[in-house]
């Protein structure tokens, strides 16, 4: 294949400008890089270089409006702006407390959702039942909600995903962010009939990352909640545990009751807002309270 040619992939035609190399080393290029690393073969030879080079200015121009607002009308105002034309109408940018908190309540950043759908997951304690929230606790990219809704087998949850559909919303994308303040965060953005060709899915989830930052900058601040540090004999239990030892040989080696040590990591989960002790172990290390 002939380097610089129109029909060559992304890597060809992509180096091939000094401009574009300069913009690889910038955040935005290397998560749009990133999520195109993940792509399957098929779906990669479809990513060719002009191609690329059109939707990465489009991104540029985009993040760089979403990161000069100056309100959250203007964020979602941008954001749609954006992601209307592959089909997304909704969008929602929200931190994610425990599910048995039941509500939203003090959480959202962005509601661009429908306003009567907001109104009916709210009034329903949809929160509590909705699988795209438990799955973005313990997802590390991004999901679709058609792969979500294909594996269900609880009727709430089926419920959820169901009811969306009726307000407009029957397909989506769930990106999950790792917040700056304890809680998860997760941008969804979703419509009837969305565009799901890889650029594009890339494309959502370099803007929503983009949207989550300039919400957190307008409005997280007023949400942030004093993060909840781990004691010590918490500390020394997830430690022992991320070197891989059992909660039975954790008791015995601290001489506690294997039920203690599962209560500690069920006090540790909580106090991370983490799915489970794997999740736990991440965030731990990323806030510094244990060694790996």
């Amino acid at each position: 294949m002939q380097r610089g040619s129109q029909n060559a992939p992304f890597s060809a035609t992509y180096y091939s400008s000094q401009t574009s190399c300069r913009r690889l080393r910038s955040g935005l290029t290397y998560l749009f890089f990133l999520c195109l690393s993940t792509l399957k073969g098929r779906e990669m030879s479809a990513v060719h270089g002009s191609v690329l080079q059109h939707q990465l200015t489009q991104i540029f121009e985009a993040t760089s409006l979403i990161d000069r607002a100056s309100s959250v009308a203007e964020i979602i105002r941008q954001l749609r702006k954006s992601i209307e034309r592959h089909g997304y109408a909704a969008c929602l940018v929200t931190e994610l407390p425990r599910q048995d908190t039941g509500s939203l309540d003090g959480h959202i950043l962005v509601n661009g959702w429908p306003r009567e759908w907001y109104d009916h997951y709210m009034a329903a304690g949809h929160y509590r039942h909705d699988p795209c929230v438990a799955l973005c606790r313990g997802a590390i990219g991004p999901f679709l909600w058609r792969d979500v809704h294909h594996g269900l087998t609880n009727s709430n949850a089926r419920k959820v995903m169901d009811e969306a559909k009726e307000f407009g919303l029957w397909d989506g994308i769930c990106i999950p962010i790792q917040a700056s303040f304890g809680d998860p965060a997760c941008v969804t953005v979703a419509g009837r009939e969305i565009d799901l060709a890889p650029t594009v899915r890339c494309t959502v989830h370099a803007l929503a990352r983009h949207a989550y930052s300039a919400a957190e900058r307008l409005v997280g601040s007023s949400l942030r909640r004093p993060r909840q540090k781990l004691s010590q004999r918490e500390r020394e239990i997830l430690q022992w545990v991320a070197g891989g030892k059992t909660a039975w040989e954790v008791s015995r080696i601290l001489g506690i009751s294997e039920n203690t040590v599962t209560t500690h990591l069920r006090n540790i989960k909580q106090k991370l807002s983490t799915a489970n002790v794997v999740h736990a172990i991440v965030e731990a290390y990323r806030r510094r309270e244990i060694e790996l």
